[in-house]
């Protein structure tokens, strides 16, 4: 993420659900520390980790099961 980022107060008021998915294979940050500091501030975050995969191959190289998570998330499941 750059430029400013929101304020934690900021994001533990926001009442939507959220999907992170999480690159495991990052040189940039460490992927469960995103998933347990996203689950900190966002009161309905589903936070996964994703094994095998770079944040830049993700949407190409995703596991087969990204398809189902995704329709499964924004189906209301």
């Amino acid at each position: 993420m750059t430029g400013p980022r929101p304020a934690p107060d900021a994001l533990r008021e926001l009442d939507v659900r959220v999907l992170l998915l999480v690159a495991a294979n990052s040189r940039t940050h460490h992927p469960g520390q995103v998933a347990a500091r996203a689950a900190a501030v966002l009161p309905r975050v589903e936070a996964e980790v994703l094994p095998d995969v770079s944040h830049h191959a993700l949407p190409q190289a995703a596991p087969p099961a990204l398809a189902g998570r995704l329709t499964g998330f924004l189906s209301g499941a």
